[in-house]
């Protein structure tokens, strides 16, 4: 017996906790649990932090986590395709190729070293690196079905497998995305494509005065379509949200459950320079044509008023350099500075770092982030994700952002707002809703505040691009039946007894007749 809280602060408790070694044990597991009729759940690592890490959607008797299934199977140096099982880490893929000398990158997130690559790529996460959709570096899976069968890709089955590794879209009918935000099968393998490493990287830093946000929202569209493939992702970052990765929170305001106070905001912008929005990406390519882009970058730029800076790694060791002699005060305020750029130019070079992980502690009285291997989720951190889909369009980031203001003000809280690149289409937007997890009223407020920012949201266009533990039934609750008909029906093809993670993504059985038994959806109210 094995009782988990995770950084929600939500409690689960599981008789069995499994942790099989390599392909035929999770496959001997999931035939005892297929003859007996026993529900369960699988992760990979279950370090997905503050979507639900090591639990489940609905309590099962028995629980599955694979990070000892961490095998790297294959490496193509040529063509930068890498096959890995679901327990390979960032760090563990970083040291990997930092080993071979290889010259091709790690796919990083903000989320540290010791996230699964593989399932950040099943919930379809991203990153900032030049590949950004970290779905759309797959390029095939293998996949244990709960009724016993092994799902491969197309070429795969037909016995190509190097050819299934070159090409994504296989033959027939694309199955491999089912097996993405869902509960349909255990993919025990999976080949994904890498960026190779840039001959030249440089950050760029932007400030962006409120006025001007449109323009920038607008410019940031112009420069994803442009410069595709030598503009990386690119942030928009609120004051509050680059304060929160400078400075402490005061810790008199965690203990009295109050948000950062208009002079805290005012002093530490004004001591770290900080704008009211403030953008930032990265160019990768040969040195001639980061300099040819961030020449026309630059001529874009002169509609903004606020400073523009461009750094390489040259000028982050100047920094560093200067912080290290400057005396008091000013040398500790840039050696700070020089640290996050330095992390961050880490990250862009696919270099996993805990430089942004260290935000879910922000609100952590017993603990601090100084460790080598951090685990918000042991280390006691409260931290919920809101990451909505928000269109690229200067009108919709303008009302997305008052409609953030607005229900945070209501909950007093301060809204730490990022909107991320996902293309030139969308942006996914983040907002860490932290806690103090020992305190149960600043907890409730925390899930209250999520779930006004979920409905309010959905009424306005926004919604989440994935769901956690605490959000799922809401958006089950919103499909329509037909969806949810047709969701089951593969559901019922896969996983006909319905023990495989019961409510995730795909409504359970009882869930799909409560729906067609309500008066809403009958033939009259329809017609």
């Amino acid at each position: 017996m094995e009782v988990k809280q995770n950084t929600l602060g939500q409690r689960q408790t599981f008789s069995n906790t499994h942790y099989p070694r390599n392909y035929e044990e999770v496959k001997g597991l999931l035939a005892a649990f297929y003859d007996a009729k026993q529900p369960y759940s699988v992760v990979s690592t279950g370090n997905n932090w503050g979507y639900g890490c090591d639990h489940s959607h609905e309590d099962v008797e028995h629980h599955v986590n694979l990070s000892r299934m961490n095998r790297i199977i294959h490496f193509d140096e040529v063509d930068g395709l890498i096959t890995i099982e679901p327990g390979v880490t960032y760090g563990q893929l970083h040291r990997f190729l930092k080993n071979k000398k290889s010259k091709w990158i790690t796919p990083v997130h903000g989320g540290g070293p010791e996230c699964s690559v593989i399932g950040n790529a099943i919930e379809r996460g991203y990153g900032i690196t030049p590949i950004t959709d970290h779905f759309q570096a797959v390029q095939s899976l293998r996949a244990l079905l709960p009724n016993g069968k092994l799902y491969q890709s197309p070429l795969y089955s037909i016995g190509l497998r190097k050819l299934g590794k070159l090409f994504r879209n296989g033959i027939g009918p694309y199955l491999d995305g089912v097996f993405t935000q869902s509960n349909l099968g255990v993919v025990t393998e999976m080949t994904i494509r890498l960026a190779p490493e840039s001959e030249h990287l440089e950050l760029f830093f932007i400030d962006v005065k409120e006025s001007e946000l449109e323009s920038a929202v607008e410019m940031i569209k112009t420069f994803k379509r442009k410069f595709k493939g030598t503009v990386g992702g690119i942030n928009l970052m609120n004051t509050e949200r680059v304060i929160s990765m400078l400075s402490e929170y005061p810790k008199e305001g965690i203990e009295k459950r109050e948000p950062l106070s208009e002079d805290f905001i005012r002093m530490k912008a004004k001591k770290h320079l900080i704008a009211p929005w403030t953008m930032v990406g990265a160019l990768y390519g040969e040195k001639s044509v980061v300099k040819a882009t961030k020449k026309l970058i630059k001529k874009d730029l002169r509609k903004l008023k606020g400073k523009k800076v461009f750094l390489g790694k040259t000028k982050i060791e100047l920094i560093k350099k200067v912080a290290s002699i400057l005396p008091g005060g000013i040398g500790s305020s840039l050696e700070k500075t020089a640290e996050s750029l330095e992390g961050l130019f880490n990250i862009l070079s696919g270099v996993p770092q805990n430089t942004a992980l260290k935000l879910a502690y922000w609100k952590n009285l017993s603990k601090t982030p100084d460790a080598p291997v951090l685990n918000p989720n042991t280390d006691n951190c409260g931290l919920i994700w809101y990451a909505p889909l928000v269109e690229m369009n200067p009108q919709s980031v303008r009302d997305y952002v008052k409609m953030v203001k607005e229900v945070s003000l209501k909950f007093n809280i301060t809204p730490l707002i990022t909107l991320t690149t996902i293309d030139d289409l969308c942006f996914d937007s983040t907002i860490p809703i932290l806690f103090n997890r020992d305190d149960v009223i600043d907890q409730k407020k925390a899930h209250e505040y999520f779930n006004a920012l979920l409905e309010t949201g959905k009424r306005n266009g926004f919604y989440p691009y994935r769901l956690g533990t605490n959000s799922m039934q809401s958006y089950l609750s919103a499909l329509d039946e037909d969806y949810v008909s047709i969701m089951r029906s593969l559901k019922d093809a896969f996983d006909a007894d319905d023990l495989l993670a019961t409510g995730r993504y795909i409504p359970g059985k009882e869930f799909e007749q409560r729906l067609k038994a309500s008066p809403s959806n009958s033939l009259g109210a329809k017609l």
